[in-house]
């Protein structure tokens, strides 16, 4: 997966238990949990319904990969600073190019009292994409256009409440509609998390992606922030793509160099029970879909911890 796509698949929103706002220093984070192709033929899974890719990736969630993932990164002295009142992780919608799939998704409050630390979150990204055979993982600083890669400007949308997967990808096929452009190309994508819908902007000008986005929050009756002296307007933050090319890096060293090199063994681990994780689901499917589908991957064995 290209870093393009990965800047559309993977954005990020603001956690219910802050201000639907970037009002503090945040880092945002997501990763898909359905492996690149260029790992393993997981079309048949891609090719799913929602709900089916969304079982998949609930199941594994609850499995632990976040926390055994952070374990592993603690307990051999990768990262020191990541703990449960810093950093949230939950399971969101994103989409990318006129598709939603499932993300994990997760803030972490990168300034004042317990604080977790730039470095710590970029370890934990890369081990994400790392287990979980990603392209490239995002990471978007909300506040500071000068942190990581490049500056990065974005809209928020916000739901009265937390909608469902299905509704979020109805307000996109409602960004489509209004403008294909910020809908099905390489760069256009969203994701939602608790209320709140983020969109990176696409390769347009500020003029157009602002257009549309207002129409759309209009239409489908949310909020659009930001407004400046009333005028619809974006939000500017940095943005970063850390990734790995399977074609060519089959071991994932890409991710593998910018980890800690005591976590790579329990992090390979972990890896490995995720593609087996993979491979059964795609077996199952072979002769389910639809809503049977999703039965059967909320069935799952986890292989968490296996030998």
């Amino acid at each position: 997966m290209s870093s393009k796509k990965a800047a559309q698949l993977f954005l990020l929103a603001v956690l219910p238990f802050l201000s639907l706002r970037p009002a503090l220093a945040n880092t945002y984070g997501s990763v898909e949990p359905i492996a690149s192709d260029a790992v393993i033929d997981t079309a048949p899974l891609r090719d799913q319904p929602l709900d089916v890719r969304k079982a998949f990736a609930e199941r594994f969630y609850q499995c632990g990969v976040v926390p055994q993932v952070i374990e592993a990164l603690s307990s051999t002295g990768a990262i020191s600073t990541i703990d449960d009142l810093n950093t949230r992780f939950d399971i969101s919608a994103g989409g990318f190019a006129g598709q939603t799939n499932p993300a994990y998704v997760f803030i972490a409050i990168d300034d004042g009292p317990n604080a977790a630390s730039i470095a710590d979150i970029e370890v934990l990204a890369n081990s994400l994409g790392y287990v979980l055979s990603q392209g490239s993982v995002f990471l978007l600083d909300a506040d500071d256009p000068d942190h990581f890669d490049f500056p990065a400007n974005y809209v928020l949308l916000n739901f009265p409440t937390r909608p469902s997967m299905d509704r979020s990808a109805a307000l996109f096929e409602t960004v489509g509609r209004i403008d294909p452009e910020l809908f099905e190309t390489e760069t256009s994508g969203y994701t939602q998390y608790g209320r709140a819908y983020v969109s990176l902007q696409s390769d347009v000008d500020d003029a157009q992606f602002i257009a549309g986005y207002r129409q759309a929050a209009e239409e489908a009756g949310v909020e659009y922030a930001p407004i400046v002296g009333g005028v619809p307007s974006l939000f500017r933050g940095g943005a970063a793509f850390p990734g790995n090319d399977w074609s060519g890096k089959r071991q994932g060293e890409e991710y593998l160099e910018r980890i800690p090199s005591q976590s790579h063994e329990l992090l390979a681990r972990i890896r490995e029970s995720h593609l087996r994780f993979t491979r059964e689901a795609l077996g199952k499917l072979t002769n389910r879909t639809g809503h049977g589908g999703a039965r059967t991957m909320r069935q799952l064995k986890c292989h968490l911890g296996d030998d």
